[in-house]
């Protein structure tokens, strides 16, 4: 009777989790449609959900089946057995209750199984999908002369299909080792068979398929060297070449040939083929596939790789300049001499460049201050830098939305924070270059839509339309307040019990399903983070860090940049995708950080765009004329309509659209060794730099495993907005650059910029090389050199002391006439109360020059321009 009561319980537990994994992926489900239905993109829902199914229907099967043909033929044909309670307890104990509990285990280890394989395969859909819509990318690889569309859509789909298929294979070998020694029919001790020969057959056909499987599995080895790491750079290298792709063919042939061993084994039935076949396979292996490659590589490709590995090399940097667009790139010299005077410096500068004096990476708490207008109100932390015209000039400006902060709410409940405070409300935006009073000096843009229903810190759920009043605004009449409705759509209905039911339990909350407040019209309004409504949208595209709002034709909008990426584009170098895009904003959590995963193939060839108001999710292809990305042409090949052509985009939007700031990042990163293209130069290394430090932040300190401290060195110096003239002579472009340093990150080395301004320039890279005879100092050295200034120290100094502290602006770099000019704002900032930074000061260095130091940008550069580029400043 207790056994019975056991079993009942093991049962009723079983399947009381079951039926509650079973409850949740279906609400999953339903609420999933609802919710793409009511954005308007069901289809790229219902396309993705029946791709998932298929691949988990059709590899759970197999699963399925292979496990329960296994368990079925262990028992019936178990020999007799009655284990010793002693020797063998697990047995016996097992022996005791299987009558009872065989038909659950059956269910319960088929299931389990089947559910994790299908989960697996359901998670290659997007695998699955490009392989099934893939497009020709019209160029071949150097070593296997394959489409490249091979290597980044189908070799891809046989990996993946292989390695299920290894699973299935390696978990029915399991499964029937476990059960044949559960029932008997394998036996380690004792005299007789060690195997039935039930076993020994339905072993040797599994290990067969097993090794069939190696036999494809080497074939795509072969093919997967398009990418190996083992060389100097990413692709097929010597010790690959003549070592690595005859060894897997090698290994092919030995596979084969144990396969057909294993399946000869089925009517010889002898173990000792058996094991001697896997002893063969397993050898081999060892010698051909890893010995036999470490040696060569050391005697006969290290002692002379800087001759043998430049073929490579030289296919390695025409792959990566292709697979990450490194061009087109204008490559020039600075001269080193400026050829105008101070004064021609002076009106030079103030004319092609809008030297950012409001670091937006500072000035937030001001913004916050003088314009929050209610304490549950605040801006981004870190500010967005965009250009609109200003007075019928083009201008920077950086531009904040003032989005609704739900910790300052002055009563926490759950009708304040999901039915009435729902919302943020309004555009801040301020000249970057311009601080009268040490303050931003604010402009008004034209919004007619200022409500911020969509944004990057709005409530997780807001519940709209029902008779409660959602809070709008201050009253502009009065110290009341503005009351509104929402009427953009783009909610889920649920006045419905079934959805409200639906909705309280993926929301975990018991206040949507009982609420007196919500009724017909109701909308729940969720998923409001512009960057996670595309991404559960386009869950292909690797979106950008950084998303920023625009204000097109009086309504905001948030851009957010989307990449495809992919790691098997053949012989373009991996980057570890988070390395390359860390910066001070990420470490600060201002720009989101990307995924650490190694990539050697980025475009960003989509442009999203998310209604603040409605939440309306648009794409729009990007650049495909000049750059035609066959990745994203096979994703609108899956998923017809989601992506609108570039014509599409709104002429009022295309100004705002700009050159994205991660791509950027692993671009120059990339530019830091790539820039050198002569194979034995690129093998030395001797030419290669590095990104600079910023060097307006501290670094910091890790603890290692012993315990001991060891400090670490500030985070790089981010990439900046801002209009300025690429080359330093002529010309104003709104640009993203960067400075860059030699090896020991003394010294300046170059300056990358590339035009961000949506045109005919748009993407072009200008790298700026300084002459080895031209000696200017590197940020850091900069940042030294200014604070050590007698002068400065000691102003600086003062400030410190006291109920105030010294903010450090960006350090800007750019080029002027033959020379690079670094601009830096100094703030200060009160210690209590409600701290803002205030601008001071200015500083500025010329070249080599002095460092200027005045409280305009003007008295600045006149300073720096006044001793000269060449002059030293001791």
């Amino acid at each position: 009777m207790s056994r019975r009561r056991v079993v009942f319980g093991v049962s009723a537990l079983l399947g009381v989790a079951a039926l509650g994994w079973l409850l949740n992926a279906l609400v999953g489900i339903d609420t999933n449609l609802l919710w793409f239905r009511a954005i308007g993109h069901e289809s790229a829902y219902t396309r993705r959900f029946w791709t998932q199914a298929l691949l988990f229907a059709t590899f759970g099967s197999l699963m399925a089946a292979t496990v329960a043909h296994t368990m079925i033929v262990v028992v019936r044909q178990r020999p007799e057995f009655n284990p010793d309670p002693t020797r063998q307890r697990w047995r016996y104990l097992y022996s005791r209750i299987e009558r009872r509990l065989r038909k659950l285990l059956f269910v319960v280890i088929v299931t389990v199984l089947s559910v994790m394989a299908g989960s697996a395969a359901a998670g290659g859909w997007q695998t699955w999908l490009l392989w099934r819509n893939q497009v020709n990318v019209g160029r071949r690889d150097p070593q296997f002369h394959r489409d490249i569309s091979y290597f980044l859509f189908t070799y891809p789909q046989h990996r993946m299909v292989l390695t299920l298929l290894f699973r299935i294979v390696g978990t029915a070998i399991v499964v029937l080792l476990v059960t044949a020694y559960a029932y008997g029919a394998i036996r380690i001790r004792g005299g007789g068979r060690r195997l039935t020969r039930a076993i020994q057959i339905h072993l040797s056909v599994l290990l067969g398929l097993y090794l069939l499987l190696k036999v494809f599995g080497y074939w795509l080895d072969r093919l997967g060297t398009a990418t190996s790491s083992r060389g100097v750079v990413t692709g097929p290298s010597y010790t690959d070449i003549n070592a690595v792709l005859p060894g897997k063919l090698a290994l092919l042939v030995i596979a084969a040939t144990c396969a057909a061993l294993m399946f000869a084994n089925v009517a010889a039935q002898s173990n000792k083929l058996m094991v001697g076949t896997i002893g063969a396979m397993a050898g081999s292996a060892l010698v051909v596939g890893v010995a036999l490659p470490r040696i060569v590589q050391q005697f006969w490709e290290k002692p002379s790789a800087s001759v043998v590995e430049q073929k490579y090399i030289a296919r390695n940097v025409a792959g990566t300049q292709q697979a990450f667009g490194l061009g087109p790139l204008t490559v020039s010299s600075l001269s080193g001499t400026p050829t105008a005077s101070g004064s021609g410096l002076l009106a030079q500068v103030l004319r092609d460049a809008q030297i950012r004096l409001l670091d937006p990476n500072r000035v937030s708490p001001t913004f916050t201050v003088l314009q929050q207008q209610r304490s549950f109100y605040g801006f981004k932390s870190t500010l967005d830098v965009d250009h609109y015209m200003v007075n019928g000039q083009d201008q920077d400006v950086e531009i904040a939305l003032r989005e609704l902060n739900q910790s300052g709410l002055p009563k926490q409940s759950w009708t304040n924070q999901h039915l009435v405070y729902t919302h943020g409300y309004g555009v801040v935006a301020a000249p970057t270059d311009v601080a009268p009073g040490g303050e931003p000096q604010f402009i008004t843009l034209p919004v007619t839509q200022p409500r911020i229903y969509y944004g990057q810190s709005s409530p997780s759920y807001s519940i709209v339309g029902g008779p409660s009043k959602e809070y709008d605004r201050p009253s502009t009449t009065g110290s009341g307040e503005v009351t509104t409705s929402h009427s953009g759509g783009g909610g889920v209905q649920i006045c419905g019990w079934f959805h409200r039911v639906l909705y309280a339990w993926k929301l975990k909350s018991a206040s949507i399903l009982f609420s007196s407040e919500i009724h017909n019209g109701s909308e729940l309004l969720y998923n409001r983070n512009p960057r996670s409504r595309v991404a559960a949208v386009a869950p292909w595209l690797t979106l950008d860090g950084d998303t920023y709002p625009v204000v097109v034709d009086g309504h905001v909008d948030w851009v957010v940049d989307g990449y495809t990426t992919s790691n098997n584009y053949p012989y373009s170098q991996q980057v570890n995708l988070r390395s390359a895009t860390s910066t001070t904003l990420t470490k600060q959590g201002s720009s989101v950080i990307q995924p650490s995963t190694s990539i050697n193939y980025m475009r960003n060839s989509v442009k999203a765009v998310v209604d603040a108001y409605t939440g309306a999710v648009t794409l729009y292809a990007w650049n495909q004329t000049a750059d035609r990305d066959p990745v994203l042409a096979t994703w609108e090949k899956a998923f017809p309509g989601l992506v609108k052509p570039q014509s599409a985009i709104p002429a009022a939007l295309l100004p705002h659209l700009r050159y994205p700031t991660d791509l950027f990042n692993v671009q120059r990163t990339l530019l830091t060794s790539y820039h050198v293209t002569d194979p034995g130069q690129f093998y030395s290394g001797s030419d290669f730099w590095k990104i600079p430090n910023d060097p307006t932040v501290s670094g910091g300190t890790t603890t290692t495993a012993t315990g001991s401290k060891v400090s670490t060195p500030a985070p790089p110096q981010p990439a900046a907005y801002f209009t300025m003239s690429p080359t330093g002579t002529a010309g104003s472009v709104y640009s993203l650059s960067s400075a860059l340093v030699t090896l020991n990150k003394r010294n300046l080395a170059a300056f990358l910029s590339v035009d961000s301004q949506p045109g005919p320039g748009y993407g072009h890279f200008t790298l700026l090389e300084l002459p080895s005879t031209s000696i200017v100092d590197a940020p850091a050295q900069i940042q030294n050199d200014i604070e050590s200034t007698p002068a400065i120290a000691k102003a600086l100094s003062l400030e410190r002391t006291g109920s105030s502290k010294v903010v450090l602006g960006n350090l800007l770099a750019m080029p002027l006439d033959g020379q690079i000019l670094y601009v830096e704002p100094i703030y200060t900032q009160s210690k209590g109360g409600s701290p803002f930074p205030i601008l001071r000061h200015v500083a500025a260095v010329y070249g080599n020059g002095p460092v200027g130091f005045a409280s305009t940008l003007t008295g600045a550069l006149a300073q720096a321009f006044a001793g000269g580029a060449t002059s030293s400043r001791g």
